[in-house]
């Protein structure tokens, strides 16, 4: 399961890639007004520019694109697109980026609902080692925070064996300011990229609150930071 999105065909692979292009076709021609958008996560933080059809050979679609954008549709090798004239979002493969010209060619295009916009709260991946335990009655998931949001976070760690999903207990996080102890429920235990992950909500008071908002806000001030070096 990607947590990002998840496909949602409308009349069928085929039938909607076909669909897909000849709206590009038509924003490229100008019969469309241009209000194609591109839409990326660096480190779970949007990037979301405009984009510009260039030209269209077959399946491939040449894009004019921001350049902070281009850094990150390199990366991940995916973008979404995003038109009032689809009807719904569409996610497309990036098989060719020049970073320095602001070029893209994205391919393989289908219908997808982008899961990530509907979350409640910002959410930041953690790059530095903090330690953050799960417990709850005979139940201790120690590991290192994977991502952190106001309402939740992702402990990575070895968990062999996953305890029932919604145990209540609480979350111990050694983010600047604490430690802090904040009541939690284990939402579930996933397996991605070969380690084990106890997604949790929290419920942090207004003092722990506060302490995870900075927390937070450095990290997007240190993403964006290091999403503009990649650059120059």
């Amino acid at each position: 399961m990607n947590d990002f999105y998840h496909l949602a065909p409308i009349a069928g692979p085929q039938e909607d890639s076909r669909q897909i292009l000849e709206i590009l076709a038509a924003i490229g021609k100008g019969t469309l007004a241009n209000d194609l958008r591109l839409l990326n996560y660096y480190q779970s933080i949007p990037v979301n520019y405009g984009a510009k059809v260039e030209t269209i050979e077959r399946d491939a679609v040449e894009l004019s694109v921001n350049q902070q954008q281009a850094v990150v549709m390199h990366i991940e090798k995916q973008t979404f697109l995003k038109s009032s004239h689809f009807p719904q979002d569409v996610l497309a493969a990036v098989s060719y980026v020049n970073v320095d010209k602001c070029v893209a060619i994205v391919t393989k295009f289908a219908y997808a609902v982008v899961r990530a916009e509907r979350r409640q709260f910002v959410r930041v991946e953690v790059k530095e080692r903090v330690e953050g335990t799960f417990s709850a009655p005979e139940v201790t998931l120690a590991g290192t925070l994977n991502d952190i949001s106001i309402g939740g976070v992702a402990i990575a760690g070895d968990i062999p064996n996953p305890p029932e999903n919604g145990l209540e207990g609480s979350v111990r996080l050694a983010i600047p300011g604490g430690p802090f102890e904040i009541p939690a429920r284990l939402l579930r235990v996933i397996q991605t990229g070969g380690r084990s992950l106890a997604i949790c909500e929290t419920r942090p008071d207004p003092r722990t609150e506060k302490a995870i908002s900075q927390y937070i806000f450095q990290r997007q001030v240190e993403i964006i930071r290091e999403l503009k070096d990649s650059i120059f």
